[in-house]
């Protein structure tokens, strides 16, 4: 019997390196192509908080893989070490964490909030996870990216926080589409009109090239706003989409 998996990556990257993102869908590639979770898998981008006091490449973000599949909890884990070992950059002090979706203790979701607003201390994180069942690596001098890894796989448990970068056929959408077309052609849901409601079928996007919906109420919505009487995406690229 296949479970459901979250499997999350922090801080692998450099300023000159491909970024957490793009690793993470690697991964999950990697990860199918060994047998270890099945072919319909996604991807979610989860913002923390950007701070001085907090060291990151470019956004703070990390990367979460949900898939399903019939491994347990260290073959993915030991799977996805020895990719990362191949993968990640010198400076990183990068982290991975494995745990089922229906597995992640309600404790580590409050945690995971509060990564969106404060400094967490490393020392104290690790105190408070230490008797929850995760699969955990982190890497580097530090190791830092633990804290964003398990923050990630909490967020995206709750089937509230994070952008799709990984999704089935988002990448393939171009130009000017129909609502109805976004959603036949893709693992998106639902096309939103930022602070209003779910847009009727004919409605025309001007996609930008760049469909990245949010994770909302469980679930893909590509949220849109209104720029000079076009339906364009909502949100800005960064470098991890």
């Amino acid at each position: 019997m296949s479970e459901r998996w979250l499997v999350c990556i922090d801080d692998t990257d450099n300023d000159e390196s491909i970024g957490t993102g793009k690793l993470a869908r690697w991964l999950g590639a990697h990860l199918h192509e060994r047998g270890l979770i099945e072919g319909e898998q996604s991807v979610t981008r989860h913002q923390l908080l950007v701070h001085p006091d907090i060291p990151y490449t470019s956004h703070n973000s990390s990367a979460c893989i949900e898939a399903r599949g019939e491994a347990d909890a260290s073959a993915l884990l030991d799977a996805a070490h020895d990719y990362l070992k191949l993968h990640w950059h010198e400076g990183a002090n990068p982290g991975l964490c494995v745990v089922r979706v229906d597995g992640v203790p309600a404790a580590l979701v409050e945690i995971a909030r509060s990564a969106k607003r404060e400094v967490l201390q490393l020392a104290e994180f690790d105190a408070a996870v230490r008797d929850m069942e995760l699969a955990l690596w982190s890497g580097g001098e530090t190791g830092q990216g633990r804290i964003g890894a398990c923050s990630g796989a909490a967020l995206r448990s709750t089937g509230d926080d994070g952008r799709f970068i990984g999704l089935r056929g988002i990448r393939e959408l171009e130009g000017r589409i129909r609502v109805k077309d976004i959603c036949a052609r893709s693992g998106v849901e639902a096309v939103r009109l930022e602070g209003g409601d779910d847009l009727d079928g004919e409605a025309v996007i001007e996609t930008r090239d760049w469909v990245r919906p949010s994770l909302i109420d469980g679930r893909a919505v590509f949220v849109v706003r209104e720029d000079a009487g076009r339906l364009v995406p909502a949100e800005r690229r960064s470098k991890d989409d």
